[in-house]
């Protein structure tokens, strides 16, 4: 019942900490919460079904666990978070009760990347508990009866953090998370594409140059710290980062907020014309 339990909670929390985030940070354009659920629901039916053929496939398996295509996922949900902060930031912000008159952005671009976000941060973490919990079903020894008691308490604990981050950041003020989410989206872009860079230097397709340039593991480890883990999976912290992963999430960093200043800049210099 534990072991699946925190497999559960472990990679769940994960999942929950980053779709709070997109939901918040895109309430303001109509149907984002729907395309993002739909992309949930979407990656779990696959995660579950690709778990099923990985157990009875070898060469499956191996595709799936192996690093390289994490890291190839990793890429994709950066890519497309950074293109949704962007799409975002080109769009004039809701004020007051105006929310809910945004209509979605044109071609529903934003939209479909929301969407392929859900899937692939599902994919990502969902296909390992799948297949955790499919193998744990083959073991002879332990029941499938605690196999889903601690499956089942996982996802409640999944739901209730969440619930409390999406609850507690909505507390804030309007004109705050106008400034707050666009940077947070920024770091957690930055964060999962040196995540990224970090499973492509252990498989040596990315050089290190210096393979750990420091190292806070006996005082904030995101493994047995909450709020270490909530700034590694939205801030991007790593204990030991390679000098090639400060890089990358430092350049993914200045790119993100240069377009932001640039965007921010010609409003300030282009006033309304009808005045």
């Amino acid at each position: 019942m534990f072991a699946s339990m925190a497999i559960v909670s472990k990679e769940g929390i994960d999942i929950a900490l980053i779709i709070t985030l997109l939901l918040l940070s895109t309430k303001s354009i109509i149907g984002a919460k729907k395309w993002l659920f739909s992309g949930c629901m979407i990656g779990i039916a696959t995660a579950i079904l690709l778990a099923t053929f990985a157990l009875s496939n070898i060469w499956l398996a191996t595709i799936f666990q192996s690093k390289l295509t994490q890291a190839l996922l990793l890429i994709l949900s950066s890519g497309l978070i950074g293109s949704t902060i962007i799409a975002i930031q080109s769009k004039p912000y809701p004020t007051n009760n105006q929310a809910n008159t945004i209509k979605p952005l044109k071609g529903y671009c934003t939209l479909v990347a929301l969407l392929l976000i859900a899937i692939s941060t599902i994919l990502l973490n969902g296909f390992s508990v799948a297949f955790f919990l499919l193998n744990l079903v083959h073991q002879s020894d332990i029941t499938h009866a605690s196999i889903i008691i601690g499956s089942v308490l996982g996802i409640v604990q999944t739901i209730v953090i969440g619930a409390i981050a999406y609850a507690a950041l909505l507390l804030i003020d309007a004109n705050i998370v106008v400034d707050i989410f666009p940077i947070l989206m920024s770091f957690l872009t930055a964060g999962i594409a040196a995540h990224a860079v970090a499973k492509l230097t252990s498989i040596n397709v990315l050089p290190s140059i210096i393979p750990q340039v420091w190292n806070t593991t006996p005082y904030f480890d995101h493994h047995s710290n909450w709020l270490a883990l909530i700034m590694h999976v939205i801030l991007g912290y790593t204990e030991k980062p390679s000098l090639m992963q400060l890089i990358v999430y430092i350049s993914t960093l200045l790119f993100l907020f240069s377009i932001r200043n640039v965007k921010f800049n010609t409003k300030d210099t282009n006033p309304d014309r009808s005045h």
